[in-house]
């Protein structure tokens, strides 16, 4: 029985936060409130309570989630991809297409964290350490010799995600195709890495 009850609390929370994470990526964070969630799920707002202590942390895993999901694509990335083309293609679709839906979070994220100091570090790490997984990853490349020596993968990095912010905002603000700013960032990383341009799309 009890079994039964933890699996309903999970796929509750799951409910709860769809309707959450729906909210944000149509409307902007502005559109999330207790009520609109509460009649999104099918629920009293006071039954919301029992499974996340109030908007702020509720919030906090909308976030976390969206964080964690471009980790979790990153780390995917560099484990089922040897050829440094696949991989700069790969990185693509995960940045302007399988995250494009998030991109009223992501914009809004440093906003957030400067009136949140309190979960600003949390983010900072988990920042970070999606900063080390395209270090690492392409430290590997270059250590199997398909990148040459004058690149640095620390130094590369930093500019990849830089470049990534700037075309990020630019594509969706300006209305940019998701293919033309997909082309952009591929032919960039390309120069960046000092490689030979692949058939980017």
């Amino acid at each position: 029985m009890p079994r039964i009850n933890t699996e309903y609390r999970d796929d509750a929370r799951k409910k709860i936060f769809a309707a959450a994470l729906d909210l944000a990526m149509e409307n902007g964070w502005d559109a999330i409130t207790l009520d609109a969630i509460a009649q999104n799920v099918g629920v009293t707002k006071p039954a919301l309570y029992s499974y996340f202590d109030n908007l702020d942390a509720l919030l906090l895993e909308v976030n976390l989630e969206v964080a964690r999901n471009i980790q979790a694509g990153l780390k995917t990335t560099f484990a089922q991809n040897n050829d440094i083309h696949d991989i700069i293609r790969s990185l693509a679709d995960l940045i302007f297409e399988q995250q494009k839906p998030y991109a009223n979070i992501i914009f809004q994220l440093p906003t957030r964290l400067r009136q949140d100091p309190k979960h600003r570090e949390e983010f900072a790490c988990l920042f970070d350490d999606s900063r080390i997984i395209i270090r690492d990853g392409l430290a590997r490349v270059k250590s199997r010799g398909n990148l040459l020596d004058a690149v640095d993968p620390d130094a590369v990095t930093c500019m990849i995600i830089a470049m990534t912010l700037g075309l990020q905002t630019n594509s969706d603000f300006l209305d940019m195709d998701v293919a033309a700013a997909k082309k952009i960032w591929i032919d960039a990383v390309e120069r960046l890495l000092m490689i030979v341009p692949g058939n980017g799309q």
